[in-house]
């Protein structure tokens, strides 16, 4: 049996007052209904979110304020188990760690708000916010760069996957 840290659940404010925060902008080519059509997709995120083994939503759709999800990482299996505590397709979705195989985070969350441009483009303003702890907290000050250049990359690696779905006309 897997052990489960349990993660301290929060709500949207936590975003702006968590000690640790990323925040990451990206103007992407596709409409904000294509953009969540890739966060809908448990395929796609192992694609483009490197580190990511496989996403099983836990939740039936239509997925909304409430939904769960088990996310699985590459390179020891940590497993997170997240509750969405915002979801308006198009527009927002946040989730919240309930739960974590590894003990690395207090809490932890991301936060997606998408912009319409028009012309098939959006904005996506992207906020990772947690608060570590146990061994993570002791080295954080030296890993806290190379999550700054991970996430970046992930938000990168996101719109190279639009583009690349936008060429294969699918999306």
């Amino acid at each position: 049996m897997t052990t489960e840290y349990k993660c301290i659940p929060f709500e949207l404010d936590y975003y702006e007052s968590a000690p640790q925060q990323f925040i990451y902008e990206r103007t992407l080519e596709c409409s904000p209904d294509e953009l969540f059509d890739i966060f809908e997709d448990e395929h796609s995120w192992p694609v483009w979110g490197t580190g990511i083994a496989k996403v099983d939503w836990t939740s039936p759709k239509p997925y909304k304020v409430g939904t769960t999800r088990t996310v699985t990482f590459q390179g020891g299996g940590m497993e997170v188990y997240e509750t969405f505590i915002a979801w308006e397709r198009g527009k927002h979705m946040a989730f919240c760690f309930t739960g974590t195989t590894q003990e690395v985070w207090t809490s932890f969350g991301e936060n997606y708000l998408v912009k319409d441009l028009g012309d098939g483009k959006c904005h996506l303003t992207w906020t990772v916010a947690y608060t570590p702890c146990s061994v993570f907290k002791m080295i954080h000050p030296l890993v806290k760069p190379m999550m700054k250049f991970w996430l970046g990359m992930l938000a990168n690696n996101l719109g190279k996957y639009v583009k690349r779905k936008k060429l294969a006309g699918n999306g």
